[in-house]
């Protein structure tokens, strides 16, 4: 396709080259899957920005879901219609071993009750449809936190999410685990002229925690050590098995299985890698007051200390109505049958400060 075909095609006429289609439980939502490859093929990334993007985040490629309503704005309209008369947009950030699936209904939830919000589930960190061009030993600048904030913002950089300066449209960034971590290194000055809310959920952000980041740099560097040392069979049989079991124990069936079957089709470098990076981030900037921010911890989260995180939140300047603790472990918004009552009260929670994120930084 020329460049001048490709210029009068318009903003969000991508959302027509989508990869697969579902319907959601939820009535009405639908969710779209789309990676940047399939749209520069199609015309509707230039080659010069995905290589760009690529060198900016080390990653070979992205991937995403766009979920939303088909009832919007009162009634069926065209799906670029959609996007461009959007209230907000919602982005969920998936941790370690992870991918979008991880997040299960809740952004179905979220867009079934705000019918004007659209919701990205994207796959991150070279997990998923989002692998590393060096997957076999990516860079830990590329694997750890701050390198999935960056590579998410290159991300909506690339398709130009943001719009013009000043727009009322709000960006509800959502992150668990890693994902979490993530939200912490947004780069201010990129979103000054934007509506920003942040929700970090059981954030694994282990600054201050000496117990847990010797765990996770040793944990990584074994993983390495397996890959020089041929272990690798051994290291499908035990380990992943014992992450589920001991560190998202509470998660559904559903969860645990997709946790499963990333670790088995990701690269044991990524893994590695990301693993060692958990414990190797860089303490956040200490700020006087985090607008819009809210963090959820889980009482019995064995991943995420409740006691050294409130420490590192006061520490960062957070107050506590910033902060809530519930009852749940890592997956804290996961339900199987013996957490379904807490956790699943939990993702009611969360769904609840999404939306009063979102209408508050709409509103203000």
């Amino acid at each position: 396709m020329t460049a001048s075909a490709r210029r009068r095609r318009g903003k969000w006429d991508w959302i027509g080259e989508y990869n697969t289609s579902r319907q959601e439980d939820q009535d009405g939502v639908v969710s779209l899957s789309f990676d940047l490859s399939t749209l520069m093929e199609g015309g509707y990334l230039s080659k010069k920005a995905f290589a760009q993007f690529g060198e900016a985040t080390g990653l070979a490629d992205f991937a995403w879901r766009v979920v939303y309503n088909r009832r919007s704005w009162g009634g069926r309209i065209a799906r670029k219609e959609i996007l461009s008369r959007a209230q907000g947009f919602v982005v969920f950030i998936h941790g370690w071993d992870g991918s979008g699936e991880i997040w299960e209904s809740l952004p179905a939830m979220v867009c079934q009750k705000n019918h004007r919000l659209v919701a990205f589930v994207p796959d991150v960190n070279g997990f998923g449809g989002s692998r590393f061009i060096e997957a076999h030993m990516p860079k830990v600048s590329y694997c750890n936190p701050e390198g999935c904030m960056r590579a998410v913002e290159k991300w909506i950089e690339t398709m130009k999410f943001k719009g013009r300066k000043g727009s009322r449209r709000v960006f509800t960034f959502v992150g668990h685990s890693m994902g979490g971590a993530a939200l912490f290194y947004i780069t201010d000055k990129d979103w000054t002229e934007y509506r920003v809310a942040r929700c970090a959920v059981a954030p694994a952000l282990l600054c201050n925690d000496t117990l847990r980041q010797g765990f996770y740099i040793g944990l990584g560097l074994g993983i390495g050590a397996g890959l020089q040392y041929a272990l690798l069979d051994k290291l499908k049989e035990k380990l992943a098995p014992w992450l589920i079991s001991e560190l998202i124990s509470g998660a559904s069936e559903a969860v645990k299985a997709e946790h499963l079957k990333i670790f088995e089709r990701t690269d044991k470098g990524t893994i590695a890698q990301t693993f060692y990076a958990l414990g190797q981030a860089e303490e956040p900037r200490r700020r006087r007051r985090w607008e819009n921010f809210r963090v959820i911890l889980g009482h019995k989260d064995r991943l995420v200390g409740v006691a050294p995180m409130l420490s590192l939140l006061e520490d960062l300047g957070f107050r506590s109505e910033d902060i809530r603790v519930v009852l749940g472990d890592h997956y804290l918004f996961s339900a199987s049958r013996q957490t379904r009552r807490s956790h699943g009260e939990n993702r009611d929670i969360l769904l609840e400060e999404i939306l009063q994120l979102h209408e508050g930084c709409r509103t203000r």
